[in-house]
């Protein structure tokens, strides 16, 4: 028989945690026991890095699996890993229901999809931004020429000042009517 080896998160982290992200203890506790379970390293490190999280199954076979994991990393992370409270930072942004603080907001999650694109930091999704993820969604299955083209007409719609790039602003104002909250939540149980 396995032994379980999860611990439970201190209560004054989970107390700071819990007000930061709006999580109940008992919600941060199954997300701690889960983030313990994705630490495979003995004695346990404390922290995910890439390849921790690319072993979760439905990251590694989802075509954008990479991307995400990186933003997670790359942006939300300190030294290419993250710590628990990172991750349920992270996770907070996709809590299911109204905002019960700043992390959970339609903003915050749209900056999070926004940033899937915008991978040179510099708030505008290019024509190379948005075919690299375009190419990762479709993969070998449409040529690099209709890709271009696809990414210009998107471009070309959603590119309101004329600069050749889709801006935050512009990328939130296509989004105005999508009900954010259902597309990007995920239901955490109580």
């Amino acid at each position: 028989m396995g032994t379980n080896n999860s611990t439970l998160l201190p209560h004054d982290q989970a107390h700071l945690i819990s007000a930061e992200t709006g999580f109940s203890p008992k919600q941060l506790q199954r997300l701690y026991t889960r983030f313990q379970g994705l630490d495979k390293r003995k004695p346990p490190s404390g922290y995910l890095t890439r390849e921790d999280l690319l072993e979760i199954r439905e990251v590694a076979l989802n075509p954008l699996g990479q991307r995400l994991v990186d933003v997670m990393i790359q942006d939300h992370g300190n030294a290419n890993r993250i710590d628990f409270r990172q991750f349920a930072a992270i996770l907070a942004r996709f809590r299911r229901g109204k905002p019960t603080n700043e992390l959970n907001a339609k903003e915050k999650k749209l900056l999070f999809l926004f940033s899937m694109y915008d991978r040179n930091h510099d708030s505008e999704i290019d024509r190379n931004e948005l075919l690299d993820i375009l190419k990762l969604m479709v993969g070998g299955n449409i040529h690099d020429e209709q890709l271009g083209t696809i990414a210009d007409h998107t471009i070309e719609e959603l590119d309101a000042d004329g600069d050749l790039t889709i801006t935050f602003e512009e990328f939130c104002k296509t989004l105005e009517n999508i009900d954010v909250d259902e597309k990007m939540s995920m239901k955490f149980l109580n």
